[in-house]
């Protein structure tokens, strides 16, 4: 499965729960050549996918930090590859986003795919 179809597939999962054949069919139909198992442990192992007692996976709505961290993410994605200080990755983001360096540093340090390092750079991770 590729990263937009997973993306997908969780955004489905926020609006309605969804039992496992279901959700290998509509990935199965996307393209994907996972098999149920796959499925079946990614979504155990995706945040925010719980399953409820009759076997429905159900993801929760993503957290402020989590949508601080997609935001950092572009962000950082925008300068190409190119290591950036905090205040530049700051200066990129939405105008309703209300954040210091200091807290862009520390959501950057536990966000997957980023790195800090040296005099507080962030760069994609390699």
């Amino acid at each position: 499965m590729m990263p937009r179809q997973a993306d997908e597939l969780l955004a489905r999962l926020k609006l309605k729960g969804l039992g496992l054949s279901e959700l290998h069919e509509r990935v199965r139909l996307s393209g994907s050549a996972w098999t149920r198992d796959q499925l079946e442990l990614f979504l155990l192992c995706a945040r925010g996918v719980t399953r409820d007692g009759t076997g429905s996976f159900h993801a929760i709505a993503a957290s402020a930090e989590d949508d601080l961290g997609a935001a950092i993410v572009d962000a950082v994605h925008s300068f190409a590859g190119k290591p950036v200080p905090a205040a530049q990755v700051r200066a990129r983001l939405s105008q309703h986003v209300v954040t210091t360096d200091e807290q862009v540093l520390a959501v950057a340090r536990r966000t997957a795919g980023l790195e800090v390092f040296g005099p507080n750079l962030i760069r994609i991770a390699s």
